[in-house]
């Protein structure tokens, strides 16, 4: 597994995942699966997660779109 912080929310690349490549984003008591597209694009919402918490975890996956990808490539190549 893979992660990252960016403020309250943690990115995470889990290995043996299934395609596309994706990052899951965990928030209060929610997750969101966020494809690794530029721009990233919404996959899944597991929780009660907001409209402001869909819009946070597309713009952290959209500025640490660089690095959950090199973590996708090292855990699935």
């Amino acid at each position: 597994m893979a992660s990252l912080r960016h403020k309250h929310l943690r990115l995470v690349v889990y290995p043996n995942d299934h395609p596309p490549p994706h990052a899951h984003v965990l928030g209060p008591g929610w997750e969101i699966r966020v494809e690794l597209s530029h721009p990233p694009a919404l996959l899944t919402i597991a929780g009660p997660a907001k409209t402001p918490d869909v819009a946070a975890a597309l713009l952290a996956v959209a500025e640490h779109l660089a690095p959950l990808r090199v973590f996708w490539s090292e855990l699935h190549d």
